[in-house]
């Protein structure tokens, strides 16, 4: 693909991500990215939509990402320039220095809960840590409700805390994911094969400590801020190594 139809996914995806509404070419126009007529837009949707990384709702007139183009886009586009991520690194630096020192110094579950609910305030999204033995937290619940995905289907949102909350069948999808140790994992809709969750992104990484092992992440809607959520769980990595 040209440049141009790339970035045009990636300014779609950004905005998508941001405003849960569907993206007509005229609102990528307005925002400066794009020295291009509207039809050129149109023609660069018609292009994305062919080979499924895009697609209308319904009657919209705007375009939203598939599972298959938010796939594409994190694999291909976000550590390629075509998502600025400098400011996002610097934000999550600052706000979590704090936090490094008060963890390094007691190592306590406490900093640890404390560090998670900062990223899941950060994220908007649900944030949790699984030890071994089904033993764990979750934090940021209520950002499941908030999301406008699940605000318009309650049932899949109570789904989804049930789920959560039981820990047994999250525990175990996630010791069936065989994840690496410190590598930061993203994991999109359907590739969560645990049905409950199918219909979100989640962004995960295995750890083991000298106390403990086990799993932390940030689970939300599929149109989560996959880059973002990334440089966060780096983050709490690093914190505890």
């Amino acid at each position: 693909m040209k440049e141009r139809t790339l970035r045009i996914l990636a300014a779609l995806v950004d905005d998508f991500t941001k405003s849960a509404a569907p993206v007509a070419s005229q609102k990528l126009l307005k925002s400066g990215q794009f020295k291009v007529s509207s039809a050129t837009v149109r023609n660069e949707f018609s292009l994305l939509e062919s080979v499924g990384l895009i697609q209308s709702p319904h009657t919209s007139a705007g375009k939203v990402p598939t599972q298959k183009g938010y796939r594409f886009f994190v694999d291909e586009l976000l550590d390629r320039g075509f998502q600025d991520l400098s400011a996002d690194r610097k934000l999550i630096s600052n706000v979590f220095q704090k936090h490094v020192q008060a963890y390094r110094s007691a190592k306590t579950k406490e900093s640890l809960f404390d560090s998670l609910r900062l990223a899941a305030q950060l994220s908007g999204n649900i944030g949790f840590c699984m030890l071994d033995h089904n033993r764990g937290f979750f934090l940021g619940l209520s950002n499941v409700l908030r999301a406008p995905e699940f605000a318009q289907n309650p049932e899949k949102a109570a789904e989804i805390v049930e789920i959560l909350e039981g820990r047994e069948a999250f525990s175990q999808f996630l010791n069936e994911l065989n994840l690496p140790y410190n590598q930061v994992e993203i994991f999109i809709g359907e590739e969560n094969l645990l049905e409950a969750v199918s219909s979100c992104g989640m962004v995960v990484s295995r750890f083991q400590t000298e106390f403990d092992s086990g799993y932390i992440g940030l689970l939300g809607p599929i149109r989560m801020r996959y880059g973002f959520n990334r440089e966060l769980i780096r983050n709490l990595l690093q914190m505890i190594r």
